[in-house]
């Protein structure tokens, strides 16, 4: 039955995929291509990989994704000494680097990158700030175990779901005590996966109520700070998108065509397709 289910959202996931893309609107910035095309290894699930995806994409430069496995080690070693994602290489230029708002600030301030300051600065918004780590654990919980029930690229093999469920604790657990495989064997792990699902199931209700909060704070359907698209909408959006992964939420009218806005705007698909 799990390898139906997965099945079935890989052909949906690989269908939302093949959807023709909608020709650029009025006002969007030129499209930049570059010879050679510049490369992102990201993972797919990742928010902070999401925030290089969605800041190129506006900016409309076009771009290699090197979706990399998760339990592979090597190749981002090789690229910048550690595994780390995501990582921005240009070999023209001979940039090699991690760490996703630099990487989106380098491209925006950049005109080998396009139009520079297309994205304006982040204005520290303390009340969605204050939002985000409050549904943080929750959050965690909600996403984790749907990463490994849905296909996505970096977990498109077994050993590529045992590392991430290795590193990545459910359940309130410390990371520390969670990587300790004297307190933790490789079952127990993957029984906490299976507890934490049933869990999240439960809280659905809980992630449609935390929806409706933000969406009161959500300037409009387009940015959700007032003045434009800032680098406020790089990092909620990212995180917000892995949301959509959870089936039965209700989304805000105008929270949900802000996440469809900025999908299509900067060309990152939602996980709506693969629900569970």
């Amino acid at each position: 039955m799990t390898r139906l289910i997965l099945l079935m959202c890989g052909l949906a996931y690989a269908s939302a995929l093949l959807m023709p893309v909608a020709s650029p609107k009025a006002g969007q910035a030129s499209r930049v291509i570059l010879d050679p095309l510049p490369k992102v290894y990201v993972y797919d699930h990742c928010p902070f990989c999401v925030r290089v995806r969605l800041g190129f994409g506006l900016k409309n430069l076009k771009y290699e994704t090197v979706f990399m496995a998760n339990d592979d080690i090597p190749t981002p070693t090789a690229l910048v000494g550690k595994k780390i994602a995501p990582i921005f290489e240009d070999k023209d230029v001979d940039v090699c680097m991690a760490e996703s708002m630099d990487i989106v600030k380098l491209a925006d301030a950049d005109p080998r990158y396009g139009a520079v300051g297309q994205i304006k600065p982040a204005t520290d918004r303390d009340d969605i700030k204050a939002w985000m780590k409050t549904v943080k654990a929750r959050n965690s919980m909600m996403q984790r175990p749907r990463y490994m029930m849905s296909y996505l690229p970096e977990f498109a093999n077994e050993d590529g779901k045992n590392a991430f469920v290795k590193n990545h604790p459910v359940g309130g657990v410390e990371k520390s005590e969670w990587k300790d495989d004297s307190k933790w064997s490789f079952d127990q792990r993957w029984s906490a996966y299976v507890d934490s699902y049933k869990q999240s199931l439960l809280e659905i209700d809980d992630v449609t109520a935390s929806l409706k909060e933000l969406d009161d704070l959500i300037f409009c359907e387009d940015y959700c700070t007032e003045g434009g698209l800032s680098y406020d909408d790089i990092d909620l959006w990212s995180r917000l998108r892995s949301l959509t992964i959870i089936k039965g939420v209700t989304w805000p009218t105008k929270t949900w065509k802000y996440m469809k806005n900025l999908s299509t705007k900067g060309d990152v698909p939602l996980l709506d397709c693969m629900q569970c």
